[in-house]
């Protein structure tokens, strides 16, 4: 079995305490909650593991992932990656989300702006509804 330190994702051996790369304490993120260890996964070299992560924090509702979220999105260029971002904070629907979706609808990338758009119609539809 292969194993990737959950903080720099090098791989390191699976008796290791401490990462060899970068030191952090292997012992104590086991000691981590399933929420934080899927924060701390938006910054996993694969993309499929970012993605997963991201749709899982939408559909736990993780206000912790809120501005993780925001910030991985800032920092990325894949147009795919940002949508499901946006997926994941229309999920949370916070005011911090909401606001940050809302800005989307002037994005550049017309796949951002039209998810953004769409998530907006669905919310207020949702809230006319109740």
């Amino acid at each position: 079995m292969v194993f990737f330190c959950p903080i720099c994702w090098k791989e390191i051996k699976g008796e290791d305490k401490k990462c060899p790369y970068c030191g952090a304490d292997i012992t104590e993120y086991d000691r981590k909650g399933f929420e934080e260890k899927l924060i701390n996964a938006l910054g996993h070299q694969e993309r499929e593991t970012v993605q997963r992560a991201v749709w899982i924090l939408g559909r736990l509702r993780s206000i912790k992932a809120v501005e993780p979220l925001i910030s991985l999105f800032e920092q990325n260029d894949n147009p795919f990656l940002k949508v499901e971002i946006l997926n994941a904070l229309g999920e949370i629907e916070i005011p911090e989300a909401m606001d940050f979706i809302i800005k989307e609808l002037d994005s550049e990338i017309s796949m951002v702006r039209r998810k953004a758009k769409e998530l907006i119609e669905r919310i207020e539809y949702e809230r006319k509804r109740n």
